[in-house]
């Protein structure tokens, strides 16, 4: 099942964010039996660390002890089953994670169970019986899952009544889901401009009033609650207003790297491709955004194009890896009256160290805005909740310096 193909296996998706309950219902909407494993714990990470070395990296074990979790429930078939694991080249460990899991499963007895593993290299061409419109489907799913995380991000923290915006977000995230057995973008924006009237519903006090954080870093650890300790919402207790980055802007990037490697080897056909995708993409999340019926206030990030042209004057983004991506976008919404960054990476995670070091220099290049790096290697940080209060007190002032200049800019 690594590339095209019919199969009757169930694919089963690791729980990154709530993005892969949406992506398994775009599957089933083509035919694919897909099902989203359940949400990591403690349990499934101490699972996946007793049978890794210790050095990989975080979200492998969560992706490991989840695997092998559903391989262990009674009357599992794994010659019905499929998991789902992408993969990509280069220096980080995510590229070795499904020769990893083969050997576990192996020796913990499971035997050879398939894996899916679309790959960076062709900007995650995907399977079945029409590879193309499940790949868009996926993407529709991803931008709808990002665009209801924004509208909870920006809302919660203002909510007059605790729980009303996660609720409905939870209904609305229902309602994505839903969507895709209508088969079509159609039904999505209708479930979008459904949640704009759910949100619109909440009652709020002093919306936009907190100084505003974005939480940028590795994919994993920067969209899995478990995974980061809850960080959204401990910054929302410390008094801020959250931005996390998208799922579809590392998507954005592996398609820009892959028109940039494509152009400068030549291969204009791929080019192309790379373009079309990119003009697809993009197509989709405005018209979804439209669909909210502007219930965001913040403006939207820019194109991973012109977050790369920001950050060629520090480093060069030819360099790749997840890194350039962090870097680019921290310049890129550091512009939009933003009063902190929080860069998130799993321990010993060699692009998030290269942003870390980075980050004097960005700081300099946007007002010596305020910064903190942190590593999540599976235990309970006992200092986070220390270093986070530091962190928002410079960030409340920060946000105080910077505020009226805005404003007055504005007028």
């Amino acid at each position: 099942m690594s590339g095209p193909g019919t199969t009757s296996r169930t694919v089963y998706l690791p729980r990154l964010s709530d993005h892969a309950l949406a992506i398994a219902a775009a599957m089933r909407s083509l035919g694919v039996p897909a099902e989203a494993l359940p949400p990591p714990d403690r349990e499934s990470m101490t699972l996946g660390l007793s049978l890794c070395r210790g050095r990989e990296c975080l979200p492998c074990f969560f992706c490991v002890g989840d695997i092998l979790r559903k391989c262990r429930e009674p009357g599992f078939d794994r010659s019905a089953a499929a998991f789902f694991m992408p993969t990509g080249p280069g220096p980080c460990r995510f590229g070795q994670y499904r020769v990893l899991l083969q050997m576990v499963l192996a020796g913990q007895g499971v035997g050879p169970v398939e894996i899916v593993s679309p790959t960076t290299d062709d900007s995650y061409a995907l399977f079945g019986e029409d590879p193309r419109r499940l790949r868009q489907r996926s993407w529709q799913a991803i931008v709808a899952v990002d665009l209801l995380a924004k509208l909870l991000h920006e809302t919660r923290p203002y909510e007059v009544t605790h729980g009303d915006c996660d609720r409905a977000y939870h209904t609305s995230l229902e309602g994505v889901v839903d969507a895709f057995e209508e088969r079509g973008v159609r039904a999505l924006a209708r479930a979008l401009r459904d949640a704009a009237d759910r949100f619109s519903s909440v009652k709020l006090e002093g919306r936009g009033t907190r100084p505003r954080v974005a939480i940028l870093g590795e994919l994993y650890v920067m969209l899995n609650a478990e995974s980061n300790l809850q960080l959204v919402r401990t910054v929302e207790k410390a008094g801020g207003e959250v931005l996390l980055g998208t799922f579809a802007d590392w998507l954005y990037y592996v398609n820009w790297r892959r028109r940039q490697q494509a152009s400068r080897l030549g291969h204009y056909h791929d080019s192309l491709g790379a373009l079309l995708t990119d003009l697809y993409q993009h197509r989709i999340e405005a018209r979804l955004t439209r669909a909210l019926k502007g219930a965001l206030r913040h403006p939207p990030e820019a194109p991973v194009g012109e977050a790369m042209k920001m950050l060629r004057p520090w480093y060069e983004p030819d360099l790749g890896t997840e890194a350039v991506l962090t870097m680019g976008r921290a310049l890129d919404v550091a512009r939009h009256g933003l009063a902190g960054i929080i860069n998130v990476l799993p321990f010993s995670c060699m692009p998030g160290t290269v942003v870390a070091s980075m980050a004097p220099v960005l700081r300099e290049a946007r007002d010596r805005i305020p910064w903190l790096d942190v590593v999540f290697d599976g235990q309970e940080e006992t200092n986070l909740r220390t270093r986070l209060g530091a962190f928002m007190h410079q960030a409340l002032q920060h946000h105080r310096r910077t505020a009226p200049v805005e404003r007055a800019g504005a007028s």
